[in-house]
């Protein structure tokens, strides 16, 4: 069974009642693998449950979240303030499996795609100087080290909040895992994004190659930051550094 045929056999056989669903993630994008499960976004009026499940399917596995339009309004409030959309690239992204005749899945789907569209809440300056300052860290670690074992995690590190930090500074979503390299691909045609996702996919994984790339970054947001950064919020009350 082909995965739609299969997803909307799943939403026929565990959601009769729902009025809309929507299958998204890899497998609506045609990007599904072998292993890849169905991610099932079914809704029901407001009232209804709203929670998230893995099961499994005719032998797949499949992720499935229930939502109401309070919980998807709920979400996506969330979502934004983390800048990590994932509700709400399933949903934009995906692909409809039932609430078609009555429009609902459609409208559902237009609020997606504006949701996606307007992006996540900037970034304040005291937000951003803490990333630099995450980055900047993690940059001096990885100069220095000498050891493989380290150099590969850290560099894991130093790849993960380049991307972050170049994603925040244009406005864009976060992802976790192989979405924030994805993410990458909602940049412009730009040399920083392109060599961090030519990086990411190199067998070599040159650490040299990837500090450079980091110092880029930190440079288009404000530079290296570490001598004096000040963390007021770690302090107690009613002390001062």
């Amino acid at each position: 069974m082909d995965p739609i045929s299969a997803a909307k056999d799943f939403v026929a056989e565990r959601h009769p009642d729902a009025v809309a669903a929507i299958l998204g993630g890899s497998t609506a994008q045609g990007r599904n693998t072998p292993t890849s499960d169905l991610d099932i976004v079914v809704l029901y009026p407001d009232g209804g449950a709203n929670y998230a499940r893995t099961t499994r399917h005719r032998g797949q596995i499949v992720e499935e979240f229930v939502h109401t339009p309070a919980s998807v309004t709920f979400w996506y409030a969330r979502e934004r303030a983390e800048r990590c959309a994932i509700l709400g690239d399933l949903c934009a992204q995906g692909t409809i499996l039932t609430g078609a005749g009555n429009g609902l899945a459609e409208s559902w789907q237009r609020d997606a795609r504006r949701y996606m569209q307007r992006g996540p809440e900037p970034l304040t300056s005291e937000e951003r100087d803490l990333r630099r300052y995450e980055l900047s860290n993690s940059l001096d670690d990885l100069r220095g080290t000498v050891l493989r074992a380290e150099s590969f995690a850290t560099s894991s590190e130093v790849f993960r909040q380049s991307v972050e930090l170049l994603l925040l500074q244009h406005g864009k979503w976060l992802g976790k895992g192989k979405w924030l390299v994805r993410r990458l691909e909602q940049l412009p045609a730009d040399d920083t994004a392109t060599a961090l996702r030519d990086w990411a996919g190199s067998p070599e994984h040159s650490a040299e190659r990837l500090i450079h790339l980091a110092a880029r970054v930190l440079e288009a947001n404000g530079g290296y930051l570490m001598d004096g950064f000040l963390r007021g919020s770690l302090l107690a009350p009613g002390t001062a550094p």
